[in-house]
């Protein structure tokens, strides 16, 4: 008796052992290019494929976890940033550290005159209505 239980106790260590070795970690920092790689707090950081979102913490890190093995895009994002993706390989067992830097996002001239052109047209047709 007390040796089928041995045998239960073992087969079920065993699977979770195995199943644990299928999934990976990514870890990563995100800084902010313009300001000397200053840390960016609660930028936004997706995987893509799955849909999974975190935030980076006050150090601009981030840890997704429990993630199969596989290729995978990162999406990082910040307001006022340029979103960058970048394509990551997940082994199990296999420290994946991203480091990456995002730029300030650029407003050109033409897409200021449209935002203006547009709201000016929706005020229009508010005071004729």
């Amino acid at each position: 008796m007390l040796m089928k239980y041995f045998l239960l106790t073992l087969c079920l260590c065993t699977a979770m052992l195995t199943s644990a070795q299928n999934a990976g970690t990514i870890n990563g920092k995100i800084t902010d290019a313009e300001e000397g790689n200053t840390p960016l707090l609660f930028a936004k950081v997706t995987v893509k494929e799955t849909g999974k979102t975190i935030a980076t913490d006050e150090n601009g890190v981030f840890k997704i976890e429990n993630i199969e093995n596989g290729t995978y895009t990162l999406v990082c994002s910040f307001t006022g940033y340029e979103t960058q993706e970048i394509k990551t390989d997940v082994i199990s067992g296999k420290l994946n550290n991203i480091n990456l830097s995002l730029v300030a996002g650029t407003l050109s001239l033409d897409d200021l005159a449209l935002a203006f052109t547009s709201s000016a047209s929706k005020d229009e047709t508010i005071k004729n209505n």
